[in-house]
């Protein structure tokens, strides 16, 4: 889970995906009722972002998001089916069809935005850097020269590059990329890596259960708040606003606030905007 806040398209490439995304794209005239038609939606994640969604003991895939999912269902009188899929192309495959919305631990960025709408946030994603509680490592310039990773496909890549500019640091070769945050955490107790960004509700899952590291802050001005949110087609604005609405219903209800204390511990809700991050 884990550039995210990334590097920019030159504006005429950014013409050509956009048309290549439409011509890519099925017609979607009403798509909440082209769910409610069938009976139930698809939702695109990568099912090894605990406590967002992993895997249980027997396959099946559990966490924050299938519940929030599932809640929509019901208010919606329909099924939640979540797709298991490539995080690095996820957006790629909503397009194709793959889904009919991304739900998992999506964090909104501009580059990303270039693409999709995003719901209103419905999870925090601030970042944070774990690393080995002897490290020495003590805060964003603790970096310098060490070897950093982040999860693939994630803002967090880009961070580490703003960090770098920012900061006048460098790392010790190139930043790696994880598909599987359990991997990048093999990787860290090993020695291969130094520390390893992502978000701070997934750092904090590992930390639970795993002595000898620690999670240090990851901010900077030069990167705006973050937000988790769902991702829709640019298109899809009635299914983009009726998920919104479940939400705020859910945040009024004391619902939402409920399932983040069963899946972080605790509620995020009093800061969550209540605007969908757009640039």
């Amino acid at each position: 889970m884990s550039g995210l806040s990334r590097r920019l398209f030159a504006s005429a490439a950014i013409a050509f995906g956009g048309v290549l995304l439409a011509g890519l794209s099925p017609s979607h005239a009403g798509a909440l009722d082209d769910i409610k038609a069938k009976g139930h939606f698809a939702f695109g994640l990568e099912a090894q972002y605990k406590p967002f969604e992993f895997r249980d003991d027997n396959n099946d895939i559990i966490g924050y998001d299938i519940d929030v999912a599932n809640a929509l269902a019901e208010k919606w009188g329909v099924e939640a089916q979540p797709t298991d899929t490539n995080w690095a192309t996820v957006i790629q495959t909503l397009y194709n069809g793959g889904f009919d919305m991304i739900l998992g631990g999506m964090t909104a960025t501009e580059e990303r935005y270039e693409r999709v709408n995003f719901s209103i946030p419905y999870m925090d994603a601030s970042s944070g850097i774990l690393v080995k509680a002897d490290s020495g490592i003590a805060d964003r310039a603790g970096l310098d020269g060490k070897v950093v990773a982040a999860g693939a496909g994630t803002p967090q890549i880009g961070q580490l590059e703003v960090t770098a500019e920012e900061l006048g640091i460098s790392y010790d070769g190139d930043i790696k990329s994880y598909d599987d945050d359990a991997v990048a955490y093999q990787a860290m107790a090993s020695g291969r890596i130094d520390a390893y960004v992502s978000t701070l509700v997934s750092l904090s899952e590992f930390t639970k259960t795993t002595e000898g590291f620690e999670i240090l802050p990851f901010r900077s001005d030069r990167w705006a708040t973050e937000y988790t949110a769902a991702a829709f087609q640019k298109e899809d604005d009635d299914l983009r606003e009726a998920f919104d609405t479940a939400i705020r219903e859910m945040k009024a209800d004391g619902s939402l606030a409920a399932l983040q204390e069963k899946w972080f511990g605790r509620s995020f809700v009093d800061g969550l905007s209540d605007q969908a991050p757009a640039w």
